[in-house]
């Protein structure tokens, strides 16, 4: 059996560390998509319930080249053996991304006939089975959903502003920076604290979707309910040296809402500071991971403001960071900040792009270097 799981572009590495450290099984990535192989149906559960890089989850059935007329796509579906799933009472879903002749409505149209001649019942809501069509470009995928919803919204994101992270992506940074269970980690500019959140979550083994236990895979099997009780045992109650700072009290008093709502709270160490105060709250090198999105230029912010910000991160990472410290810091914009690294004791490990829906960000990987 083969299993894929979909992702934001540019979180597909992530994705795929996340399935291994899981389900310990290889994987192939591709543009927003990662397959797998799995022994049992179950392993799916697990990567819906705890994984927090992903979007669907989902049992390929068959994956094909996307033709430019539907009838031929179609046809593809028609040819696949659909037996074992005999419920009468199904639906459809088509997500779709790319130029084509056809769009998504069309495509579940066609498909829910489909299985109508198969002798499904197919029906908008009160399913037992979501069929689930994934079109990227001229990749097709036709799968069976373990999800049932988007996984990548978090419930916890309830007091947040304009720009704030999506999860998915804050979770993303935490993991290209090395993040170990234990080390001190500080996001100084938290916003909404998503970063921090993401970070509590993992180093307490707590299931990203703890509060929200509603899955399709539920439907599927009523014995795939007992993962739930499997993963919540692995939590552990006591994390420390997580780090949430920013200037403003609002998004300190935001961040500390919205990470009662995730449950992880008590796990991280709140604090209204500026960026120059990073020297005095941690003690010179002692900070192993330095995690945070900063804000770019534009209309109204001048360069002038930003390359100040800038500055600033660059002299208070180069004191507080551990001698093999990484900072990742996630922009709209990331030339500004190349430039000025240049000048400072840091120099560029990786740099990668992300997507957040539609909007890209640029993810620059920093260590120290000694002269």
């Amino acid at each position: 059996m083969k299993g894929i799981v979909i992702t934001d572009k540019g979180l597909e590495e992530t994705a795929l560390k996340e399935i291994v450290e899981k389900i310990k099984s290889k994987g192939k990535i591709e543009e927003t998509v990662v397959k797998f192989e799995i022994k049992k149906e179950e392993e799916l559960c697990k990567l819906a319930y705890t994984c927090q890089s992903l979007r669907r989850v989902l049992l390929l059935f068959k994956e094909f080249k996307v033709e430019k007329k539907l009838e031929k796509n179609i046809a593809l579906i028609k040819k696949i053996n659909l037996k074992k799933y005999s419920s009468e009472k199904v639906s459809v879903e088509c997500e779709r991304y790319g130029e084509h002749s056809f769009n998504s409505v069309d495509f579940a149209r066609e498909t829910s006939k489909i299985l109508d001649d198969k002798g499904f019942k197919v029906l908008r809501k009160e399913n037992d089975l979501i069929f689930y069509v994934y079109i990227y470009n001229n990749k097709g995928y036709f799968c069976l959903d373990f999800s049932g919803r988007d996984l990548s919204k978090r419930n916890y994101r309830i007091f947040t502003k304009p720009g704030s992270l999506k999860g998915t992506l804050g979770f993303g940074l935490v993991k290209m920076s090395g993040y170990k269970v234990g080390e001190i980690i500080v996001d100084p500019y938290c916003e909404s604290g998503v970063i921090p959140i993401e970070t509590a979550l993992f180093a307490s083994k707590k299931p990203v979707n703890f509060y929200k236990k509603e899955f399709a895979f539920k439907k599927i099997n009523k014995n795939y309910e007992k993962i739930f009780e499997k993963e919540d045992k692995k939590t552990k109650k006591k994390v420390k040296d997580i780090y949430a700072l920013d200037k403003t009290l609002k998004n300190i008093t935001d961040s500390k809402k919205n990470a009662k709502i995730a449950g992880v709270d008590k796990n991280i160490n709140f604090s209204k500071a500026e960026i120059e105060w990073l020297d005095t709250k941690f003690e010179k090198e002692s900070v192993d991971k330095i995690v945070t999105k900063l804000p770019s230029e534009s209309k109204k912010l001048s360069q002038k403001v930003i390359g100040k910000i800038y500055q600033e991160m660059f002299y208070q990472a180069e004191f507080v960071l551990k001698k093999k410290g990484v900072m990742v810091i996630c922009t709209m914009k990331n030339g500004l900040l190349k430039q000025l690294s240049d000048k400072k004791n840091f120099e560029i490990v990786d740099e990668k792009k992300m997507f957040s829906g539609q909007q890209e960000y640029f993810i620059t990987i920093f260590k120290k270097v000694y002269k």
